[in-house]
C-alpha cells in the first residue's frame, strides 16, 4: 500500500514536471518570437540610421556650397556696387562741353589761319593775330589732352559697365544656385524629421518588443526554477521508490535464504536418523516387525 503510493506520488510528480518543462519551453518559444521582432526592429532602425547618416552628409555638403555660393554672390554684389561708386566718380570728371569747345578752338584757328593768309596786315598787327594764333593752339593743344582723358574715362566706365554686368550675371547665377541648395537642404530637413519619427517610432517599438521578451523570459525563468525543483523531487521520490524496492528484494532474498537453510537442516536430520536407525538394524539392536 506504501508503495503504490509512493508510485503514485512519483508519477504525479513526473506529471507536474512535464507540465512546468512543457510551461516553460511555450514561454520560451514566445520569448524566442518577440525577441526575433525585436531584433528585426532594431535591424530597420540601424537601416533608417544609415539613411539619415547619409542624408545628413549629403545635407552637409548642400549646405557647405550653399554657404559657398552665397559668399560668391555677396562678394560679387559689393564689387559691383563698388564699381558703380566708382563709375558715378568717374563719370562726373567728364565735361560735356570740352568736345564743343574742341570744335569751335578749331574753327577759330582755322579761320585766323585763314585770316593771316588772305589779309594784308602790318606788322604789329600780323604778330597780334600770330599770337592769337599760338593762344588758339595752345587751348587747342589743352582741349585736345582733355578730350583725350575724357575718351580714356569713357573706356574705363565701359569698361566698368561691362564689369558690373558681368558680376551681376555672375551674382544672379549664384543667387540661383542658392535658392536651389536651399530649397533641397530644406527637403533634406524635412526628410530627416520624417526618418527621425520614423526611427522614434521604431525604437518604440522595438522598446516594447523588448520590455514583453523580459516579461515573458523571467515568467519562463521562474517556471525554470520550479521544474528544476520538481525535477529534485522527482529524483529523489525515485531514487526512494528505488531504495525501497532494493531494500523489498534484499528482504524477499534474505527470507529465500532462510528457507533454503531451514529446509537443509531438516534434510539434514532426516539423513542422520535414517542413518542410525541402519546401524541400529545392522548390529542387531533394532528390530522391525512386519
Amino acid at each position: 500500500m506504501v508503495r503504490r503510493k509512493e508510485q503514485s506520488e512519483l508519477e504525479l510528480a513526473e506529471i507536474k514536471l512535464e507540465t512546468l518543462v512543457e510551461k516553460r519551453n511555450a514561454l520560451n518559444a514566445d520569448a524566442a518570437v518577440f525577441r526575433e521582432e525585436r531584433d528585426l526592429l532594431n535591424a530597420h532602425r540601424r537601416e533608417i540610421m544609415d539613411q539619415v547618416r547619409e542624408l545628413r552628409a549629403r545635407r552637409g555638403a548642400a549646405l557647405d556650397e550653399l554657404r559657398a555660393h552665397k559668399a560668391r554672390r555677396d562678394d560679387l554684389q559689393k564689387r559691383a556696387k563698388e564699381l558703380i561708386e566708382l563709375k558715378r566718380r568717374t563719370r562726373s570728371k567728364v565735361q560735356t562741353s570740352i568736345r564743343a569747345d574742341l570744335d569751335r578752338v578749331r574753327r577759330e584757328v582755322r579761320q585766323l589761319e585763314m585770316s593771316q593768309q588772305t589779309s594784308s596786315l602790318k606788322l604789329e598787327e600780323e604778330n597780334d593775330l600770330l599770337d592769337e594764333i599760338r593762344a588758339k593752339l595752345r587751348d587747342l593743344k589743352d582741349l585736345e589732352a582733355l578730350h583725350s582723358e575724357q575718351d580714356r574715362i569713357a573706356r574705363e566706365v565701359n569698361d566698368i559697365d561691362a564689369s558690373i554686368t558681368e558680376m551681376f550675371r555672375e551674382a544672379d547665377k549664384n543667387h540661383e544656385q542658392v535658392v536651389r541648395l536651399s530649397t533641397e537642404a530644406r527637403a533634406k530637413r524635412e526628410e530627416l524629421a520624417a526618418l527621425m519619427t520614423q526611427v522614434t517610432s521604431v525604437t518604440a517599438e522595438a522598446d516594447k518588443k523588448h520590455e514583453e521578451y523580459l516579461k515573458i523570459r523571467n515568467r519562463a525563468d521562474e517556471f525554470h526554477e520550479k521544474a528544476v525543483e520538481m525535477r529534485t523531487r522527482v529524483l529523489a521520490t525515485r531514487e526512494a521508490y528505488r531504495a525501497e524496492n532494493r531494500e523489498a528484494r534484499n528482504m524477499i532474498r534474505q527470507q529465500n535464504l532462510s528457507v533454503r537453510r531451514e529446509l537443509l537442516d531438516e534434510r539434514k536430520l532426516d539423513s542422520a536418523a535414517e542413518e542410525a536407525l541402519r546401524l541400529l538394524l545392522a548390529k542387531g539392536r533394532v528390530e522391525i516387525k512386519g
